[in-house]
C-alpha cells in the first residue's frame, strides 16, 4: 500500500511538471513579424530564466536567523522599462566591426539583452541612467533579435522591450571602444595601455640611465627659472592616467576580442617613481589613488577627459607636496567640502563612433560647500600651464594659489603654451604643468620640450 501510495504521488508530481514544460519547451518562433503571443512566451522563458538566476538559496543557517520584515519581504516594485533604444555600426579598433547599442534605464540598472530562446547574450550595468553595450555578432548567426530587461536593486526584473534586431550595416564611426558597465574609451592611445610607452632602453640599467639624464635636464632648467624668479622656485609635474588603464578589471577579455585586463607601466609612472623623493620637482602620477576610488565617475563616460571627481584627487596630490613647503595650506576633503553630481553630457567619443548627437552620456561635477575655501594672502603662486586636462583642474587651483598665472591669449588659457614670461616680477613658488598621460610619449618628449629654458621670454 505504501509504494502504490509513492508511485501515485510520483504521477501527480509529473503530471503538475507537464504543462510547464510543454509552455517552455515550445521551439521559439524566429520570423521578424513576431506574433503577441510568440513575443509574451519569449518573454516568460527569460523572466523564468532570470528568476533562477536571481534566486538566493537559502540555507539551513540563514534559516535559523532572526529576519525583519523588509529583509524578508520580495520586491513588489517592477523596475521601469528601457527607453530610447539605439543601435549602430563602428569600428572599435579592438574587435573590429561591432554593433553598439544604447538604451536609457533607472540608474544604474542592470541591463540584460536575450535572445528569442531567453538565454542571456548581454548583461552590463548602466552609468546613470544611460547604457551602452557592445555586441559582437557571430559569423554563423549574423542577425540576433533579442529583448531588453533592466532590473534596479531592490525591485523586480523590467517588463521586456520591444523586439530589438541586431545586424551588422555600414560603419558610422571609428576610434572608440566599449568597456564592461557602459564606460567608453578612446582606442587611439592602445599603445600606453598594452605598456608600449614605457621609458627606452632594453634594460634597468639603461632605462635608470635614461631618466637620470631627464631629472639633470629638469634640474638644469630649473636653475636657469630660479635666476630668473630670484627664489626657491620649485616645479609640479600633475599627470592623469589613462581611463582604461584605470578601470582595466572592466575590460572584456581578449578571447572576446576585448584589451583584456592589463596594468601595465608607462614613462610617467617610471618617472614619477624616479623623482618620488625629489625635493624641487613634482612629479606626480596619479595611477595609484585613481585606482583606489574606481567606484566613482573618474572619467566622463562617453568622453577622453576626466571628471572633477577625478581632477579632486589632482588637487589632493598637489595639495599634500605643497603642504610641505607652505604649511598653512588646507587640504580638503572631497566627502565633507565638497557637493558632487551625476549630469547629463555629450562627449568626444559619440562622435567618433558616429552617434554624437544621438545619444547622452553622463559626467561628474564637484561644487565647493564653502566659498571662503580660496587660499589666502601668503599662500603661493603658480605659473600654470597644460592641455585638455587644464579645464576640470581649474576650480581646485584657487584652493592652493593665492595668484595664479596663465599664458596668453586670454580665451584660450593656458592650452598648449609652454611660454615662461616675465618670470623677473611674477616670481611664481611653482611652475605648475597638468597633463594627461597619452600626450607623453615613451621618451617624456612633452615635459623635456615644454620645461625648457628656451621657452623664457
Amino acid at each position: 500500500m505504501k509504494a502504490f501510495l509513492k508511485i501515485t504521488a510520483l504521477i501527480c508530481a509529473v503530471m503538475t511538471l507537464l504543462p510547464f514544460a510543454a509552455c517552455t519547451g515550445k521551439p521559439a518562433d524566429t520570423t521578424a513579424e513576431s506574433t503577441q503571443k510568440q513575443e509574451t512566451e519569449a518573454t516568460t522563458a527569460a523572466e523564468t530564466a532570470a528568476g533562477e538566476e536571481t534566486t538566493k538559496a537559502v540555507t539551513a543557517e540563514e534559516t535559523t536567523a532572526e529576519l525583519t520584515d523588509a529583509e524578508t519581504a520580495e520586491p513588489t516594485e517592477k523596475t521601469a522599462p528601457v527607453e530610447n533604444v539605439q543601435s549602430w555600426t563602428f569600428d572599435d579598433g579592438v574587435a573590429g566591426k561591432v554593433i553598439g547599442v544604447y538604451c536609457e534605464t533607472e540608474p544604474y540598472a542592470e541591463v540584460t539583452f536575450r535572445d528569442l530562446s531567453g538565454a542571456v547574450v548581454l548583461r552590463e550595468r548602466a552609468i546613470d541612467k544611460y547604457f551602452y553595450g557592445r555586441f559582437v555578432v557571430p559569423d554563423d548567426q549574423p542577425t540576433h533579435t533579442v529583448y531588453i530587461y533592466a532590473q534596479s536593486e531592490g525591485k523586480k526584473i523590467s517588463d521586456p522591450s520591444r523586439p530589438v534586431t541586431l545586424r551588422f550595416s555600414d560603419n558610422v564611426g571609428s576610434g572608440a571602444f566599449i568597456g564592461r558597465d557602459s564606460h567608453v574609451y578612446l582606442s587611439w592611445y592602445r599603445d600606453f595601455y598594452d605598456g608600449q610607452q614605457g621609458i627606452p632602453g632594453a634594460s634597468d640599467g639603461e632605462r635608470k640611465t635614461y631618466m637620470l639624464g631627464i631629472k639633470k635636464y629638469l634640474h638644469a632648467q630649473l636653475d636657469e627659472v630660479r635666476r630668473h624668479t630670484g627664489k626657491n622656485t620649485k616645479i609640479i609635474i600633475l599627470v592623469c592616467t589613462n581611463p582604461a588603464t584605470i578601470y582595466h578589471g572592466l575590460q572584456y577579455p581578449l578571447e572576446e576580442g576585448g584589451v583584456g585586463d592589463k596594468l601595465e607601466p608607462t614613462s610617467t609612472t617610471q618617472m614619477a617613481e624616479f623623482l618620488s623623493d625629489d625635493e624641487d620637482i613634482y612629479m606626480l602620477d596619479m595611477r595609484d589613488i585613481l585606482l583606489q576610488h574606481t567606484d566613482k565617475l573618474l572619467f566622463m563616460q562617453a568622453d577622453s577627459h576626466w571628471t572633477q571627481i577625478s581632477a579632486y584627487y589632482g588637487y589632493y596630490l598637489c595639495a599634500q607636496k605643497i603642504k610641505q613647503d607652505f604649511p598653512d595650506t588646507k587640504v580638503y576633503d572631497l566627502e565633507k567640502d565638497f557637493e558632487t553630481e551625476i549630469v547629463p553630457s555629450g562627449g568626444d567619443l559619440l562622435n567618433f563612433m558616429g552617434i554624437g548627437g544621438m545619444t547622452l552620456a553622463c559626467t561628474a561635477t564637484v561644487t565647493a560647500n564653502s566659498s571662503d575655501m580660496d587660499a589666502k594672502d601668503g599662500a603661493p603662486t603658480a605659473y600654470v600651464m597644460g592641455d585638455s586636462y587644464y579645464n576640470a583642474l581649474r576650480e581646485f587651483l584657487p584652493l592652493m594659489f593665492s595668484k595664479i598665472y596663465l599664458n596668453n591669449p586670454p580665451s584660450n588659457p593656458p592650452l598648449y603654451d609652454y611660454t615662461l614670461e616675465d618670470l623677473e616680477s611674477k616670481k611664481p613658488d611653482y611652475l605648475f604643468y597638468v597633463w594627461t598621460e597619452r600626450n607623453i610619449n615613451g621618451g617624456l618628449g612633452m615635459i623635456t620640450s615644454s620645461i625648457s629654458a628656451a621657452n623664457i621670454k
